[in-house]
Formats: structure tokens, sequence, C-alpha cells
């Protein structure tokens, strides 16, 4: 009974918690109920205990990442957010954030340095250095996720560098991190081309990039997937656009991989992977009409849909909510001086999973 009632509460009370007694501190550490406590998280409908994470920018304050409540997004008319605390973090720097899974982030510093932090337990670490800086025409993609076949979490990163002349385009390096082995290998270059600058979506413990390749003297975009547990690359099939197809943003929705495709900037279509890897399980979920804002035509990443099947995206420098049963938009309201704009959103879960801590899923 205490097993039962203590996995549905908040981090935050377990925490507390742990100072009852030496069996309650033991139980809550217990990784058959971390796992226990991550699945009820991910499972409830009403996203009480999960959060967005925005990476801001104001004049007052500079760069930062800020976190709120996913459910007062939809629900409340005005939305709190508290700072997020973490190592090597300084204002005047700007530093990205890769993703999410089972309660931790991922954050790459400058490129080169990367940080793995669950900000609910406030506990962090910061991975092996790589020993590349940033150079002059190369950049630099990740992506993070879990691979359930050996309990390890991983970081890929894809280091892109521009080839002798332009008509060769960009190579690439990729190498990954694993938290059990707590070091970074080679593994394959990637294929069909160089990932746009976004970092890799995790669906069913694979990394999806949308990807520029070029076949012949044209340029195509295209998905490429790597699977975590065997480290291979394969394009993934789109769904049937239609006519007017244009640029094409992935993002994740209730564990599915999905995709905004941009149609002659009149509307956008949401398309959703219901079982990863197969071509028939596209569904279109939505079709967004583009607002009549001047200067605020473009809809970037999806991040959740509400159980009333309201949607949440990033638009330009802010995040806009759609109800496609009334075709209305609206914005969600932050304090005035929480930020003057958003570059990056990430929905997470609060959890107890520690990046310190190996097989807690075992």
């Amino acid at each position: 009974m205490i097993f039962e009632i203590l996995s549905n509460l908040p981090v935050q009370s377990l925490l507390r918690f742990r100072c009852v007694s030496k069996p309650w501190k033991s139980l809550i550490a217990d990784n058959f109920f971390i796992k226990k406590h991550l699945k009820r998280t991910q499972n409830d409908p009403e996203f009480s205990k999960k959060r967005v994470l925005i990476n801001t920018s104001s004049i007052q304050t500079g760069s930062s990442i800020k976190s709120c409540s996913l459910k007062s997004i939809f629900e409340d008319p005005n939305v709190n957010t508290s700072e997020i605390e973490y190592p090597s973090k300084k204002a005047s720097r700007y530093d990205w954030i890769v993703g999410s899974c089972n309660g931790l982030i991922c954050i790459a510093i400058r490129e080169d340095t990367v940080l793995l932090l669950n900000p609910t337990l406030r506990v962090s670490k910061r991975l092996p250095d790589l020993g590349f800086k940033k150079r002059r025409g190369c950049y630099t993609v990740y992506g993070f996720g879990f691979d359930a076949s050996v309990d390890d979490y991983k970081v890929v990163r894809v280091f892109c560098y521009q080839s002798k002349g332009f008509e060769d385009g960009y190579e690439s390096i990729v190498r990954v991190y694993s938290m059990r082995t707590n070091c970074w290998r080679r593994i394959q270059d990637f294929p069909f081309g160089v990932p746009f600058s976004e970092a890799g979506k995790h669906v069913d413990g694979t990394l999806n990039w949308a990807v520029l390749s070029r076949q012949y003297r044209d340029f195509s975009c295209t998905i490429v997937s790597l699977d975590l547990a065997q480290e291979t690359f394969k394009e993934v099939t789109q769904p049937c656009y239609g006519n007017g197809a244009g640029e094409r943003i992935l993002g994740v929705l209730d564990g599915c991989l999905c995709v905004l495709c941009s149609c002659g900037r009149l509307y956008a279509e949401v398309w959703v992977m219901k079982e990863h890897g197969k071509r028939e399980s596209w569904t279109k979920l939505v079709t967004i009409p583009y607002t009549p804002i001047p200067g605020y035509e473009m809809f970037l990443t999806p991040l959740s849909v509400s159980k009333s099947g309201e949607i949440l995206l990033r638009f330009e420098v802010n995040m806009l909510l759609y109800n496609p049963e009334k075709n209305m938009f609206r914005i969600p309201m932050f304090p005035y001086d929480a930020f003057s704009y958003i570059d990056q959103q990430e929905v997470y879960e609060e959890s107890l999973v520690s990046p310190t801590v190996v097989n807690q899923h075992r």
C-alpha cells in the first residue's frame, strides 16, 4: 500500500519523505520504484508531472534556461516560470538543449561540452571532453536517448565539416557516449547527407534527424534514424504530403515521431508516425492555417497535444496553442519580465532518474 501511494506522488514530495524513515529512504532509491514512478508519470493524461524547458533570452538577465508546468500552459491564464541551475552556466553565453529522456536533460555548451542533468533532483554530470573545438565552417549536432536493450543512456555527437571544395558539401564524424561505460566511441559516419542544426528526436530507442541530402544537382529533405541498440542508420519513409509541400520540421508527440510540413505559407500539416519505421502508420493529425499576423508566418516544432486535442507549438519567438475544433489560436501568458523571446522548448517529465547512477531500469 505504501509503495502504491508513494509511486503516485511528485518527486519533490518524495525527496522530502526520504527523511521519514530508513525503509522509506531505501524504497524511494530502489530501482524498481524509480521505474514504476517514471512509468506512471509518463502515462499521466493530466500532465501534472510534466514540464517544459524554455531556452530564453532577455535584456535584463541574458540567456537562461527556465522551466514551467505543461499543465499550466494548457489550463492557466498566467504561467509562472523558474530558472534552471546547472554547472558552467553563464548568462552571457548561449547553451543548447539537446533533448530529454526519462526526466534527464542533455545540454550542450559551446557545442563542445555536454552535461546530463536532472533539474528536479538538481543532480548533473559533465561528460568526458572529446577534444574538438568549434571551428570555422564546421558545426555539431547532438542527440540524446535511451537504449532499452542494455539499460543505457546514450549521447550522439555528429561533427559536420566542409569537404575540400564547395561542390563536395559536408562530411561527418559520429561518436556515441555511453553512460554505462562513461566514454565516447566512434561509429559509422552519418549517411544520406548531413543533418540540419536541430538535435535528433528520440523515439522508441532511435534518434531521428531531418537531413539535407544531395542527389545529382538537386537537394532533398530526408529523415534519417539511428538505432541506439544496433548503432546503425536507416532512412525513414515519409508520408505522402501532397502538392506544395515545403519545409519539414521534426518533433515528438505522445512518444511518436511527427513532422510539421509547411505548404505554400498557407497552412501546415502535422503528421504522426504511430509505429516507428512503418510507413503505413503515418497519420495526418491536423491541418493548421497560418496566422494573418505580418511577420509571424512560420510554425516550428510541435511540442505537445492535450487530452482535448489542443496543440502546443513553437511559433517564431514564442509558443502558440491551436484548437482544431474551434479553429482558434491563443498565446500562453508569461510574466512580462520572464524573457524577451524563446529560442527552444523541450517537454520533460519529473523523475527520480539520476545522471550519475547506472542500471536504474533493471
